[in-house]
């Protein structure tokens, strides 16, 4: 077995063409989703195989490149962002179903939110999509995966891609018309109605706003991950950015037209 780089150093392995990562209570209810993706034809997520009792899930690995550095140029490629705005799209068409016919009880990471149109990955960001020849073709980790409108999918997946990050937060390289540049393409890309591109600043907010309120729920019940983030700044960062587009909303809009 050996590591794999990214989120959670040390407690994500590989063995052949398995991945072993740990589980949470959520775990059983995504494994029956992911099941459902197959019997959908989207073959670009993992196939579950296990949960073990040490704590674990394994899983098929996906293989290509992800990219932990959103600063990276080729994740805002023409080509990149394309294939990866269709490949959501695939992947949400995909989930549809899967709450009315699971028939069992749900348990998920996230808190759903309303309407439940359809099971949200909820990390959709470069560092959760598999590619190869600079396209975009699998999606890993789905422990943040949970039932809410296809916007709200839609919404932090441009927020990561774009990225629609005040240029002043660490890491943050392109400004405002290089990111409305990426969030035109994506949006185009994915098939956005003109109504679902109006409600997307507002959206995108509310997103930041619950992943915010999410994690510092979380640090307060003693959860030494989100412990850690909080201590870092990462939820003042997600609150700066809200700011930030919420400040750019006219011309996000205006980009999106």
């Amino acid at each position: 077995m050996k590591p794999l780089e990214g989120g959670r150093a040390g407690q994500i392995w590989r063995d052949a063409n398995t991945v072993i990562r740990p589980s949470g209570v959520w775990t059983p209810t995504v494994h029956r989703f992911l099941r459902h993706l197959r019997t959908r034809d989207f073959l670009g997520a993992p196939v579950p195989i296990d949960i073990t009792g040490e704590g674990q899930e394994i899983v098929s690995y996906v293989s290509g490149r992800v990219c932990e550095d959103l600063r990276d140029p080729f994740v805002g490629s023409e080509t990149m962002l394309i294939s990866a705005a269709r490949l959501l799209r695939d992947f949400h068409s995909a989930s549809q179903g899967f709450l009315a016919r699971d028939g069992e009880v749900q348990t998920w990471m996230l808190p759903p939110q309303e309407p439940r149109e359809i099971v949200c990955h909820g990390d959709y960001a470069p560092y959760n999509v598999a590619t190869a020849e600079h396209e975009a073709v699998g999606v890993i980790d789905f422990d943040a995966a949970h039932p809410a409108p296809r916007l709200w999918d839609l919404a932090y997946a441009v927020y990561r891609w774009g990225p629609l990050s005040d240029p002043s937060n660490p890491g943050v390289i392109s400004g405002l018309d290089e990111q409305l540049r990426r969030t035109e393409i994506f949006c185009m890309a994915y098939g956005t109605t003109a109504e679902e591109r109006r409600q997307l600043p507002e959206t995108i907010c509310r997103r930041l706003q619950a992943l915010v309120n999410f994690m510092q729920t979380r640090a307060s019940a003693g959860d030494e991950t989100f412990v850690e983030d909080v201590a870092a700044g990462d939820d003042r960062l997600y609150l700066n950015d809200i700011d930030y587009i919420s400040k750019h909303r006219d011309r996000l809009l205006r980009a999106l037209r």
